[in-house]
């Protein structure tokens, strides 16, 4: 059974945020902050309801979070509002029953994009300074990101019109480098699952391949999935959340709370994983070979 309330978000120069909280009775450890799309203008935390019902069915708790609009608050306010969320959720961990260093943002289109920058300039990042606010205490374990503009700075056209416009704020390129997380992948970046679809114009596959690369560039932990014939904001559908979630549960099943071991089942049954390169793979089996 799945409890459900809602709570307020407190904050400096700011009013409260709104926070939905979906507990299950029993659960695994994990919260999952969800941050919905619309283009950093629109859109309502409970357009993250469905997602959140799946998720908490699982084990998971998850949080609905609020975020500022722009037309309340100019960017990169967004970006300290989810800090805060993220400080929120751990403070009140043994409250929720979360482990407060198994925290994962989850985001959807300009949630996902807020999600990456939250995540690419966190404590330890390198990057700390990149953008207004404080950091500190607003670490996460993990991101799922679905179809996030991850690198802002690629159409003058559409930097000139909303919603890229008001989160610019005639800033230019100069502005959309600033706001790209795409800049701000680094070699301790959260464990991340980039999702997206195949027919997605909105975020097409050379986007997600774009940011793609920079993780691997970076060395950061990374998987990607981009859906055959989906389109923007696929995941919700009837027909595909219940699956979709269900790899993002793996995703954070296999990174946040069985990693240790899933490595070391891996390790007694799949020869393959004992080894950490092709030529070390060799030397093992031609050592076992009988003589």
């Amino acid at each position: 059974m799945t409890n459900f309330g809602t709570e307020q978000v407190p904050g400096e120069c700011r009013r409260a945020l709104s926070v939905d909280i979906f507990k299950p009775g029993t659960t695994n450890g994990v919260g999952v902050i969800l941050l919905h799309g619309g283009g950093w203008a629109s859109g309502d935390r409970r357009m993250m309801h469905g997602y959140a019902e799946v998720l908490a069915k699982t084990g998971f708790v998850v949080l609905a979070a609020e975020y500022r609009l722009l037309h309340e608050a100019p960017w990169p306010s967004q970006i300290e509002d989810v800090r805060d969320m993220v400080r929120w959720a751990r403070a009140q961990s043994s409250r929720l029953g979360i482990d407060p260093d198994k925290i994962a943002l989850q985001g959807y289109s300009a949630g996902a994009h807020i999600a990456l920058m939250v995540a690419g300039t966190q404590s330890g990042s390198g990057n700390e300074g990149a953008v207004p606010g404080n950091p500190s205490g607003a670490q996460v374990a993990a991101v799922v990101s679905f179809f996030a503009p991850a690198r802002l700075a690629t159409d003058p056209v559409a930097m000139e019109r909303p919603p890229l416009a008001l989160l610019l704020q005639g800033g230019g390129e100069e502005a959309a480098r600033a706001a790209s997380p795409i800049h701000f992948v680094n070699s301790r970046f959260p464990s991340t699952l980039i999702l997206g679809g195949m027919a997605d114009y909105m975020q097409p596959l050379d986007a997600g391949m774009d940011l793609l690369s920079a993780f691997v560039d970076a060395g950061a932990e990374v998987e990607f999935h981009y859906l055959h014939s989906q389109r923007h904001e696929f995941a919700m559908t009837p027909a595909m959340i219940d699956g979709v979630m269900a790899e993002v549960a793996f995703f954070y099943r296999r990174t946040l709370i069985d990693r240790a071991a899933l490595e070391a089942e891996a390790r007694a049954i799949n020869p393959f994983a004992r080894a950490s390169s092709q030529r070390e793979f060799v030397q093992m089996m031609a050592v076992a070979q009988p003589r």
